[in-house]
C-alpha cells in the first residue's frame, strides 16, 4: 500500500511549513536532526568575511544574539562557546561539580543516558531515575524518589529526548523542583527552536546553534539566570562559565561567521513558526499511524519536530535509510542506538519543503510495498 498523504498535501487554512525550500535545489531533502537545512539568509550571513572577536561589529552582533536568545527563552543570561551540545552539557556538569549537595539524573532515552555519563565523568554524587525509552516520566514517582533520598541539591534531565521524539514535562519538572528547593538543570538541545521554551525557574540549560534554531552547528549555549563567579581552582579554563561571564562572553577566539548565521536564523522565529511546526508534526504522525507505522512516543507526549518509527522485522532500518538516501531523502538511521533498535527518524527541525516531505513518505510507502511483495 502506498503512503499517499493526501490530507498532508492539501493546503488547510492557516497552515504553512516552518520554512519553504526552493524546489530548484537538487541537493538531498534534509530530514535529519542535524546538521539541518538552513535558509538562504543564514547562508549569506555565514559567508561574510570573518571579523575579529575583539572588534566592535562582532561584539554588537554577539550582544544581539544574546538578547534574542534570552528574549526567546525568558533566561537572564547565556554563555556562547565554540563547540557542540556535548560541550554545553559538560559546562553544566562542571557547575554541578561545584554544588555541595548530591543530585538526581532522569533518563528515558539515549540523551538521558548521556547525561548520566556526563555526571559519572564529572564524578558527581547522584542517583538515577530510569524508565524504558519512549515512556513519559511519572512525576509523582520522581517526587517520591526525591523525598525518600533526603537532601537533593539538583535534578538534571532532558527536555526533548531526541532519540524517541519524547517531549518531557518541563512545567511538571519545574513544579516538583520549586516545591523542594532543588536546582533544575536541562538539556534543551532539541527543544529550543522547535517548541516554546520558558527557562524561568531553570538554573542551567544547554542548547546549540543548529537543530531547531536552523543555523549551522558549532556554537554551544549555556543559559542561566544568576551571576556566576569564576572557579579557576576547580574547573578547566574553557569550561569555566564564570570566567566566560567575567570576560563579557568572549574569552577565547570566537567565530563571527557562526554568530552572524545564528542571528539571521533567530530573527525568523515567531509564534507562527511554532504553530506551523506543531501542525506539520501532527499531520505527519497522523498519516504515518494511518499507514500502519508504529511511532515510539505517545501522541500526548511527542515533540512535533522528531518522529521516531519502530520498523517491523521485515524492514531493516539501515537498509530503508540508505534506500531513502539514494532516492534523495536524508533521514535518521545511522546512529548506533537507532540501528540497534531498528528505528528510523523523520525530523522537521530545519527548513524543508512540503512537497519533499510528501515525496519522502510516498517513497517510504513504496519501499515497504516492495519488501512486502517480495516475501
Amino acid at each position: 500500500m502506498l503512503l499517499t498523504l493526501e490530507n498532508f498535501v492539501r493546503k488547510e487554512r492557516g497552515f504553512m511549513p516552518p520554512a519553504q525550500r526552493s524546489t530548484s535545489i537538487t541537493a538531498p531533502a534534509n530530514f535529519l536532526t542535524g546538521p539541518v537545512e538552513v535558509l538562504e539568509c543564514v547562508r549569506a550571513a555565514f559567508s561574510q568575511p570573518p571579523v575579529s572577536h575583539r572588534a566592535a561589529p562582532f561584539l554588537h552582533e554577539l550582544e544581539a544574539v544574546v538578547r534574542q536568545l534570552c528574549g526567546l527563552t525568558n533566561a537572564g543570561r547565556v554563555g556562547i562557546l565554540v563547540g557542540s551540545g556535548t560541550l554545553a552539557n559538560d559546562v553544566v556538569g562542571g557547575q554541578l561539580k561545584l554544588e555541595p549537595a548530591s543530585g538526581l539524573v532522569l533518563s528515558n532515552g539515549e540523551f538521558g543516558e548521556r547525561l548520566i555519563d556526563h555526571a559519572r565523568r564529572w564524578k558527581l554524587t547522584f542517583e538515577t531515575h530510569r524508565l524504558a525509552w519512549g515512556r513519559p516520566f511519572d512525576l509523582a514517582a520522581v517526587a517520591a524518589q526525591l523525598d525518600q533520598r533526603g537532601k537533593t541539591g539538583w535534578l538534571w534531565a532532558v527536555h526533548s529526548e531526541t532519540s524517541t521524539g519524547m517531549l518531557n514535562d518541563l512545567n511538571g519538572l519545574k513544579r516538583i523542583c520549586a516545591e523542594r528547593g532543588i536546582k533544575l538543570c536541562l538539556d534543551c538541545i532539541s527543544s529550543l527552536g522547535t517548541v516554546p521554551v520558558d527557562l524561568c525557574g531553570v538554573t542551567f540549560a544547554a542548547g546549540v546553534s543548529g537543530k531547531g534554531f536552523a543555523a549551522y552547528p558549532g556554537l554551544a549555549l549555556v543559559f542561566h539566570h544568576h551571576p556566576i563567579p569564576p572557579s579557576p581552582d576547580q574547573l578547566p579554563r574553557y569550561l569555566d562559565l564564570g570566567f566566560a561571564a567575567n570576560e563579557a562572553g568572549v574569552y577565547f577566539t570566537h567565530s563571527s561567521n557562526l554568530i552572524s548565521a545564528l542571528l539571521a536564523a533567530l530573527r525568523r522565529l515567531n509564534e507562527s513558526h511554532f504553530a506551523g511546526l506543531i501542525q506539520a508534526g501532527t499531520r505527519l504522525c497522523r498519516e504515518l499511524r494511518a499507514a500502519g507505522f508504529e511511532i515510539i512516543s505517545p501522541e500526548e507526549h511527542a515533540t512535533p519536530a522528531v518522529v521516531t518509527l519502530a520498523l517491523p522485522p521485515t524492514l531493516d532500518s539501515l537498509t530503508v535509510g540508505r534506500r531513502l538516501e539514494q532516492a534523495g531523502y536524508l533521514v535518521g538511521h545511522a546512529s548506533e542506538y537507532l540501528r540497534r533498535r531498528n528505528w528510523l527518524q523523520i525530523c522537521l527541525m530545519g527548513c524543508w519543503a512540503e512537497s519533499a516531505l510528501t515525496a519522502l513518505l510516498s517513497e517510504l510507502g513504496r519501499i515497504r510495498a516492495t519488501v512486502s511483495s517480495s516475501r
